[in-house]
């Protein structure tokens, strides 16, 4: 009897220590807006708000809290330079990089645009990439309304291309595209949608370390996510929400806010929740299929989470090394 006790205190151990262990980092104000969101929601991961603005970081309700360039900029923000971002970041790394040593997927966030989160986040990917060649990172940006002036234009442009150069995987999610989707909005209803896409997204990635293991079902983990997104560069991700769990799919194919051509794509990954009744075999498999056929994509991870909660089934759809016409423009100066 000790023995069967002693060899699942064994297991019990072994899980909780394979358990994934991940970070989302937030870097500026977007950034940090995005850890008050995932607060808010009640989603369960370590968070770290860096910024130069001390005002913004008081406000913010992460784990760690790291004020940038003090000395420098006395808590009043890098005044819109992403030059001046990136060299107080490069400062201040040792204090950054602390909070990260022992996680293995570093999600970095930040709205690219400005100085702090356009400079810092790619100074932050660029040490972790040096000095830790085990961890990942993947990189959820945004770009500005173009209305919102050329220099914020050429900002984002040059943050989005440094960024694609260090990070294993970047999500880009375009304030123009929200804007063409959500019609006439108050900015402050646009902006709370865009929070709330960032919010999915990134709890979807979160949750792929607690996805349980259920006999006859199929399973997917972070294992499979680590495999499709080492250095492929841009990618897609979407969750999707629908009465049946093929609509959810498609919805989740719908949430594309930077042009993604998903064609071609290195490797996606699917995962579906919803009730036992819910998760019919003839909907399951169809979606798997379809990637294969429509996007001529050959490596799948595909899995299956009963989830009693939900009203209706969910689909988180990740799909790396795709292409984005709407990328290029940015990256060729809009």
């Amino acid at each position: 009897m000790g023995t069967r006790l002693d060899q699942d205190r064994y297991l019990s151990e072994a899980s909780e220590l394979s358990a994934l262990k991940m970070v989302v980092v937030g870097i500026g104000g977007c950034g940090n807006n995005t850890i008050n969101n995932l607060k808010r929601y009640g989603i369960t991961v370590p968070t770290v708000a860096v910024n130069t603005d001390a005002a913004v970081l008081a406000k913010t309700r992460a784990d760690y809290k790291i004020l940038i360039g003090e000395s420098k900029l006395r808590g009043r923000g890098s005044a819109g330079s992403p030059e001046l971002g990136r060299r107080v970041a490069e400062e201040d790394m040792d204090r950054i990089l602390a909070p990260l040593r022992d996680k293995e997927l570093i999600i970095l966030v930040a709205g690219l645009g400005g100085g702090t989160g356009t400079g810092g986040l790619p100074a932050i990917a660029e040490a972790i990439e040096e000095r830790y060649k085990d961890k990942l990172t993947i990189a959820v940006v945004t770009l500005p309304f173009t209305s919102e002036g050329p220099m914020r234009a050429a900002n984002a442009q040059w943050g989005l291309a440094q960024t694609l150069d260090v990070c294993d995987m970047v999500l880009v999610y375009a304030n123009d595209i929200l804007r063409e989707r959500t019609g006439n909005l108050p900015i402050s209803q646009a902006f709370r949608e865009m929070d709330k896409l960032l919010v999915d997204v990134i709890t979807g990635i979160v949750n792929l370390q607690s996805v349980v293991p259920q006999p006859g079902l199929v399973n997917i983990d972070f294992s499979n996510l680590a495999r499709m997104i080492e250095d492929t560069g841009l990618g897609y991700a979407g969750v999707g929400r629908g009465r049946r769990v093929y609509a959810a799919y498609r919805d989740a194919l719908d949430k594309n806010f930077c042009e993604a051509d998903l064609k071609g794509g290195k490797a996606a990954l699917i995962l579906v929740e919803g009730s036992q009744a819910s998760l019919l075999i003839s909907e399951l498999e169809k979606i798997p299929k379809e990637i294969s056929e429509e996007f001529g994509i050959r490596a799948i991870f595909w899995g299956v989470k009963p989830n009693w909660r939900l009203y209706e089934p969910k689909a988180l759809l990740i799909v790396s090394g795709v292409k984005s016409p709407l990328v290029e423009r940015w990256l060729e100066g809009v």
